[in-house]
Formats: structure tokens, sequence, C-alpha cells
């Protein structure tokens, strides 16, 4: 008890600290990157000394490398080489997906998205960190439930709430949080409040990047149409899995039993008679694109895809 104390009173301290630093800045960050997570979200086990840590899960996914990705760099640069005059539109739409956070910021902002400022070598600035950080926690946990599963929230155009400050912003998971960790965690995350969110388990959330739609832009570099590139959603949609799994349920799997946090050695853990709707659900992204399970040789031999003989 004295030990949860102690962190309690260094947490309020290091949040007063952390919103006075903000304060200094006029520049309202609406995301944190990963690192702020990292502390609370790592240093998981299952009871079969399985690790299964949601920060190192998820720092060696493609989605928190998203924003480094040297194909996605090169596939960029080509086309701007070659439409010149669209460098302003192509940059913007390619970070919808790739540099999430940091095109988000940059709207909010009135500014267009942009890559290759970012790229590495990156700089020191809060969005050339957020574009670094791909698709990152405080993105995903963001997310509202507003517009979901409508047009309107696909090829990027999920919601954030924007308009409230460090202390009421909301960061979505599936948990009732009780007010002593909420408290505890608001402060190590630098103002950001836990909030019960069922929608983060939902394909809809999923669907709003995983839903491409593709602006086509003619000599003059104006938009003269577009295509349908990427629509796993739609594919979903009109499958038989959507009465049976959502994407999360493949992609994250959940496990029982596990620390969903571990903090200066208390847990909070789910049971092994949890139910799976309840279990915690790991953050390792599992390889969705048979291209990316060929060329990733640290992904195990059963998930490969063989070149097939001519």
């Amino acid at each position: 008890m004295k030990l949860l104390g102690s962190f309690a009173l260094f947490a309020a301290i290091f949040g007063l600290a952390t919103s006075v630093l903000h304060s200094k800045d006029k520049t309202v960050q609406h995301f944190q990157t990963s690192d702020r997570c990292f502390a609370c979200h790592n240093n998981l086990y299952t009871p079969q000394g399985q690790d299964v840590s949601i920060g190192l899960n998820w720092r060696t996914s493609m989605m928190a490398n998203a924003g480094r990705d040297p194909y996605w760099m090169a596939g960029v640069r080509r086309e701007a080489i070659d439409h010149p005059e669209s460098v302003k539109l192509i940059e913007d739409e390619c970070t919808i997906c790739h540099m999430p956070m940091a095109r988000y910021q940059a709207h909010s902002e009135g500014r267009e998205g942009t890559a290759f400022n970012h790229m590495p070598p990156v700089g020191d600035s809060a969005e050339d960190k957020l574009a670094a950080d791909g698709v990152s926690c405080s993105l995903c946990h963001q997310i509202t439930p507003e517009k979901l599963g409508t047009r309107e929230s696909l090829v990027g155009r999920f919601v954030v709430d924007t308009s409230k400050p460090l202390g009421e912003k909301a960061v979505y998971g599936p948990y009732k949080i009780d007010e002593g960790h909420q408290t505890i965690m608001m402060s190590s995350s630098g103002g950001w409040k836990p909030t019960e969110g069922e929608h983060v388990r939902k394909s809809e959330l999923c669907a709003t990047c995983h839903t491409l739609i593709t602006q086509a832009l003619g000599p003059d570099g104006k938009v003269i149409g577009s295509l349908p590139e990427q629509m796993p959603y739609q594919e979903w949609l009109h499958s038989d899995y959507k009465e049976q799994k959502s994407c999360q349920n493949c992609h994250m799997p959940s496990v029982k039993d596990t620390p969903i946090t571990r903090t200066l050695g208390e847990s909070v853990r789910s049971s092994a008679n949890t139910p799976s709707s309840e279990a915690i659900s790991s953050c390792s992204a599992c390889w969705a694109n048979t291209a990316s399970k060929w060329v990733c040789p640290p992904c195990p031999p059963r998930w490969r895809t063989q070149p097939t003989a001519r």
C-alpha cells in the first residue's frame, strides 16, 4: 500500500511537470509517442512463460514501422519523381495510413500531411517523432465511436476528439478502470484519461484505415476520379466471418490469465475463466499481407508464402 501511495505521489508530481511543459508550447499535441505506454504494458507473461508484452509485440509490428517502411518510402519517392506537379497531394495521401498521427496533427493545424521531411534521419520535433512512430497506441486508442461503420469514416477519416484539453482527452480500451488506477495512468501518460469503449473491439475501427480508396490524378495534378485500391474490410463484410469473428479476433488474438498491465510489481490480470471478450488482446498485429510474410525473414516458416515454380 505504501509503495502504491508513493508511486501515486510521484505520478502526481510527474503529471504536474508534464502539464507545465505543455503550457509552454502553444501547439496542442493530440498524440503521444508509444514510449509513454511501454512502462506499464511490458513485462507481461502468460502462466506458461510466453512473453506477450504489448509494447514489445507492437514495436516489432508492421503498424509500428509503417512510417519507416523502405518499400513504402521508395514507392512514394517513385510517384513524386514521376508526377512532380502532384507531390503535395501524393505525400498527403500516402501519409494517411503510414504517418497518420503526424498527418492528423498537421491537418488539425490547417496544414497538409508531408512524408519526405519526416523520413530518416528524423528530426527532433514532436511531429517528426509522431511520424516515426507509425500507427501507434495513442492513435488507435483515441479513435472515437463517431461515424464508425459509415463511408465517411473510411480512408483514414476516423474521428479523434481535438476539442478537449489534457486531463479530459479519452483513450479507449475494453475495460472499466477504477479511479485509483485511472489517476496513475493519466499521470504517466501525460494527461490522457483511460475510458471504457467497446468499439475498440469492432472491425469498424480497423476499417477506417484498412479501406483505401485512392484518388486518381490527371496530367495537371487535379483529381479526376478514384479507385478501390485495398478493401479488406469490405471483403470481411461480405464474408461468412462477419457473423463469427472481427478483425481483432484473428489479428489481435486474446490471451487469458495474463496481466493487462504491470506497474511496480502490481498487475491487473484477466483470469483463466475470463470470457474471450474480456481477455487481454495482444498487439502483435499478425501478418495480414501475403507479400509481407515472404519478404520478412523473422516470420515463422509456416507464415511465409512459397514462390511458385515456373
